[in-house]
C-alpha cells in the first residue's frame, strides 16, 4: 500500500493520512528481482563479502531502534531530566527498571556463553530455564510494572494506533 500524507500540519505533530493507494507491483517486481538474482550468481560473486557484511550489519543496527531493551540500555548512560516519557519510564522507578535491564543482560550473556561454549548442545535447556526467572520476577515487581517492562510498547489509552486513525476510502 502506498500512503499520501498530508503536508500541513504543525511542527512536532504526525502527518496525517490522506489517501491509501492499494498496488502490488512493488512486491511483484522484488519477487521477479529476487528470482532473476539466481541467474546472476556470476555477477553476484564479484560483491566482495566486506559489503554484505556491511549491509547487514546496516541492517541489525538499524532494526535495533524501537527495541525496548535497547532503549533501556541506552537509558543507563542518559541523566534522570533526559529519559523519554516513555510507559516504563512512567510507570516503573528507576532503580527497579536498571534492575530489570541487568537482569535481562545477564540471561542475554548466559544463554551466549552456553551457545558459544562446548556445552551448546543444552543450549534449549537453558532457554526453558528463562522461564522460571521470568516468573520469579513477580516476586520484585508488581504486575503493572511488569507489563510496562516487557509489555507492548503503545497501550490504546498512551497512543493511538497509526493504521486506527487512517480513513479507508469506500
Amino acid at each position: 500500500a502506498y500512503l499520501v500524507l498530508s503536508r500541513t500540519h504543525a511542527p512536532g505533530e504526525t502527518p496525517r493520512i490522506i489517501d491509501v493507494k492499494e498496488q502490488r507491483v512493488s512486491g511483484f517486481f522484488v519477487a521477479l528481482l529476487i528470482g532473476l538474482s539466481v541467474t546472476m550468481a556470476p555477477l553476484l560473486r564479484l560483491v566482495p563479502m566486506a559489503v554484505l557484511f556491511g549491509v547487514f550489519l546496516y541492517m541489525g543496527i538499524a532494526s535495533m531502534s524501537g527495541v525496548q531493551f535497547f532503549d533501556r540500555m541506552g537509558l543507563y548512560f542518559m541523566p534522570v531530566k533526559h529519559y523519554p516519557p516513555t510507559p516504563f519510564v512512567k510507570r516503573v522507578p528507576t532503580w527497579k527498571m536498571h534492575m530489570f535491564t541487568t537482569i535481562q543482560l545477564l540471561c542475554l550473556t548466559l544463554l551466549w556463553a552456553v551457545k558459544s561454549s562446548k556445552i551448546s548442545l543444552a543450549f534449549p535447556f537453558f532457554l526453558i530455564l528463562m522461564v522460571p526467572i521470568r516468573q520469579r520476577l513477580a516476586m520484585l515487581y508488581t504486575p503493572e510494572q511488569l507489563q510496562a517492562l516487557d509489555g507492548s510498547e503503545a497501550k490504546d489509552e498512551d497512543e493511538p494506533d497509526f493504521y486506527e486513525e487512517a480513513t479507508i476510502p469506500a
